[in-house]
């Protein structure tokens, strides 16, 4: 259950981060974007407490803001078409792996 606890997060902090960008590209859609960003956002907190109680505190912020934060970045470059340099996809790739790592070395909670 935590995995889709987990995907869950992942999913609702790239549509806040979504709905922000949209709302500041967009002229006259800053309040929108602002409040309907902070509806997921705000909501997909509860799926990390959830996190939070079934594993170590310390992998689940691990892996669901560095998770969340790769979702995002690779839904914003494809839904605004914002092209990433290979350096920015190395970048991407090292997160990865430092959460992998970072999962291999944590405590069963």
């Amino acid at each position: 259950m935590r995995y889709l606890w987990l995907v869950i997060f992942w999913a609702m902090q790239a549509v806040a981060q979504l709905l922000f960008s949209y709302g500041s590209r967009t002229p006259g859609r800053a309040t929108l974007g602002f409040v309907l960003g902070n509806v997921f956002g705000a909501s997909s907190i509860v799926f990390l407490m959830m996190l939070y109680k079934a594993m170590n505190p310390n992998l689940a912020l691990g892996l669901g803001t560095g998770g969340a934060f790769l979702c995002a970045q690779g839904s914003i470059a494809v839904l605004f078409r914002v092209p990433l340099t290979p350096l920015q996809y190395g970048a991407m790739l090292a997160i990865a792996a430092g959460m992998a790592a970072f999962s291999m070395g944590g405590k069963a909670s």
